[in-house]
């Protein structure tokens, strides 16, 4: 994973108005993500700064890539409602 898809993904789940919900439901998910983002590099804006093509740290990418995966199947049960 890279961190414009991980940038992508979190701008996904923070859009108002869109599939309100997730955030909550995956809270402490999120929480545990954006704390092992912070370990590793610190500063929000290091990471942010980083070229988006750049592969994320593999513990990041593993806890990024399931969340992505339980967003892109809770927001097709959104949809289909």
């Amino acid at each position: 994973m890279t961190v414009g898809e991980l940038i992508d993904f979190y701008l996904s789940v923070r859009h108002t108005g869109d599939l309100v919900g997730f955030d909550s439901l995956y809270e402490e998910d999120l929480a545990l993500l954006k704390a092992k983002i912070q370990e590793f590099y610190g500063e929000r804006e290091t990471w942010l700064a980083m070229p988006e093509d750049a592969k994320l740290p593999e513990e990041i990418a593993e806890h990024a890539s399931d969340l992505v995966a339980k967003f892109r199947s809770w927001s097709g049960a959104k949809q289909s409602d």
